[in-house]
């Protein structure tokens, strides 16, 4: 049998799940992202005959690539990511095994369902992951953290989450995934330390940018992106630096424009729903979850979506 694990390779939460696959199936792992997966799925091939799918957005877009790959290889994709019920119906009757729960994160899914060849230590990545990725409050997340020294997990949790936040070049995010495949501890990777730190100062730095550069409506704050920083950084530290309920930032991505958006803990709306129907609505897609989601959007419908945001929230 050919395995091949197409995963989000951004983050803690997706790289950790890479692990899991590759320590437990084998094969071969793709890090991918929500902007290149149709050409990770358009490059699988036989001899692949079994393909796992793991943290990444699956969208109704990608539906004829994935009945493509069916003909040859039997699919499992494990998410947290919403999907639209019809769509994910017709994946099913196509013979594709789906196993999406939004209140939890994508590790946890993964450590949920191959947890006996895990074993306890995979409990302690899946920990990392659920707290990188805030979902350590889930039904089966707090399972997780249930029994776990939780000072000790968060702390390894955030040096991971904000070395791949400083680095994320491949070559650091596959020593990250080959040393999780040998359950390494994250304090442990050879330069994550450093990494983790250089974060935190680049953090800091931002944070005396946002007063100047970014603009206040209500409970949102906008800001594009500054010095290739991370959206989705620069969206929590928006909330944080302004007080507000939202933060969106943005960046140039050829064409279109990523946007990250984060909530407060509290929030009301739903973020993740919103980004998928704005997002349809200018040519783009998007998506997410409640408090942490993004969207893709043609460059000149930038203003129109900030807008239409500022009116739904404000």
């Amino acid at each position: 049998m050919t395995v091949l694990s197409i995963i989000h390779g951004d983050d803690a939460d997706g790289i950790t799940c890479g692990a899991f696959l590759k320590r437990i199936k084998g094969g071969e792992v793709y890090l991918a992202n929500y902007d290149n997966l149709m050409n990770a799925l358009q490059s699988v091939k036989p001899p692949v005959d079994m393909l796992y799918i793991c943290d990444l957005n699956i969208r109704d877009a990608l539906e004829p690539e994935l009945l493509r790959i069916r003909e040859f290889a039997n699919i499992h994709i494990i998410d947290h990511h919403q999907m639209g019920p019809e769509f994910m119906e017709r994946l099913k009757k196509r013979g594709i095994t789906i196993r999406l729960e939004t209140q939890d994160c994508a590790s946890v899914l993964v450590y949920d369902t191959f947890k006996d060849q895990l074993g306890q230590e995979g409990k302690r990545l899946a920990a990392y992951a659920a707290i990188s990725d805030m979902f350590e409050n889930g039904p089966l997340g707090s399972q997780v953290l249930a029994k776990l020294d939780r000072k000790f997990a968060q702390h390894e949790a955030q040096l991971l989450t904000h070395a791949l936040s400083s680095d994320q070049t491949m070559d650091f995010k596959r020593l990250v995934l080959e040393e999780l495949i040998k359950y390494s501890y994250p304090h442990r990777i050879p330069g994550l330390v450093e990494k983790a730190i250089q974060c935190l100062e680049e953090m800091t730095q931002m944070k005396e940018l946002i007063p100047e550069n970014a603009e206040v409506k209500g409970r949102i704050a906008f800001m594009e992106s500054i010095n290739d920083y991370s959206t989705g950084g620069i969206s929590n530290l928006l909330i944080d630096t302004l007080g507000t309920d939202v933060g969106i930032s943005y960046k140039a991505n050829g064409e279109y424009y990523n946007l990250s958006l984060r909530g407060e803990k509290m929030l009301e709306e739903h973020l993740g729903d919103m980004c998928k129907e704005i997002a349809g609505e200018y040519g783009g897609f998007g998506g997410g979850h409640k408090r942490a989601c993004g969207m893709k959007i043609p460059k000149e419908h930038l203003q129109a979506v900030l807008d239409e945001f500022d009116a739904r929230l404000n």
